[in-house]
């Protein structure tokens, strides 16, 4: 099971990498067009927007797996071993809890929107609002893999 949390971990990555390529070359491509001739892009900050979405999706689910996310752990490291443990496998269960809300909640969302399209280039409003399902999708993911081996950081 681990080989395809660490296959889904480098396709994330990758992605984000490459949206992040994306969304610089777009971004510097509006720059150029607005400054040097004068025709600034209509479309560029949309979709801007929409790669950056994504890449913090892709970006902040990886970095809770890694637990390279924002944390407070010094009453955790306080702890003694077992409790440690245990403590840590509750903090897996919450944020796997925390995931399906954000599943739960981003899935009606992309409903409400259903057929709504974007302002200036008319894409489905739904490519948007759909990072917050899957997000939450990943972090059940990402958080069951804590929960059944918890320790897997301090292995490697």
């Amino acid at each position: 099971m681990r080989r395809i949390f660490d296959l889904i971990e480098k396709a994330l990555v990758g992605l984000a990498v490459l949206g992040t390529l994306c969304m610089l070359v777009i971004l510097g491509m509006q720059v150029v067009m607005r400054y040097a001739f004068n025709t600034p892009l209509s479309w560029s900050e949309e979709v801007a927007m929409l790669l950056f979405s994504w890449v913090i999706v892709f970006s902040t689910a990886t970095g809770v797996r890694q637990l390279s996310h924002a944390r407070m752990s010094l009453l955790v490291d306080a702890l003694p071993g077992w409790c440690r443990h245990w403590w840590e496998r509750a903090i897996s269960l919450l944020i796997g809890c925390t995931g399906l809300f954000i599943t739960w909640a981003g899935w009606h969302y992309v409903a409400e929107t259903l057929g709504s399209t974007s302002a200036a280039i008319g894409f489905p409003i739904e490519w948007l609002y759909a990072c917050a399902p899957f997000f939450g999708v990943l972090l059940v993911l990402f958080s069951f893999e804590r929960v059944i081996s918890p320790d897997r950081k301090d292995h490697e």
